[in-house]
């Protein structure tokens, strides 16, 4: 049974490979490209709940290994981008705090760091923006937590622009 604090509005699910698909998947890649760069990340991966609403299903990177974690899921009750949807509060961890282990077990890197803040369609939590590992090896701070969520609200946008197409 899904989780009772994910909404369950099935209007707001987006389907994985519908937001791959062009022109969403290039602009989205451009979106997390830029924050990337504006969190000054690794990388940066729009995770949405899964139509099931259980999982989180990792739907556009931008990082080492992009066709890796567009493929991959994680449970919402048990990994940090599951808890910010499921709370729908911004959410940093440095190395010492829990992380689910799927994601750093099939790509080979260590998440050392992340910041995650939730994504809204039509007013309802449908996922979460996640940047991983700043590049200065530190944590991400709240000066990294407010330009992710301006570009999950840019995202959000996005999704809600081509929510015909999806």
């Amino acid at each position: 049974m899904p989780d009772p604090e994910i909404p369950q509005n099935p209007e707001i699910r987006f389907q994985r490979q519908g937001c791959q698909r062009e022109p969403l998947g290039s602009l989205g890649r451009r979106l997390l490209a830029e924050t990337v760069e504006a969190c000054a990340a690794a990388e940066a991966t729009l995770w949405l709940i899964s139509e099931e609403g259980v999982d989180m299903d990792g739907v556009l990177n931008h990082g080492k290994t992009p066709e890796v974690i567009e493929q991959l899921s994680v449970p919402i009750a048990d990994s940090v981008v599951g808890m910010v949807a499921g709370m729908g509060q911004p959410m940093t961890i440095g190395p010492e705090d829990y992380r689910n282990p799927t994601v750093d077990e099939k790509t080979g890197t260590p998440t050392l760091a992340m910041a995650a803040v939730p994504l809204f369609a039509d007013g309802e939590i449908c996922g979460a923006l996640s940047v991983i590992n700043p590049r200065d090896g530190g944590l991400f701070h709240s000066q990294h937590l407010e330009k992710l969520q301006w570009k999950a609200y840019l995202l959000s946008l996005l999704l809600a622009d081509r929510y015909e197409e999806i």
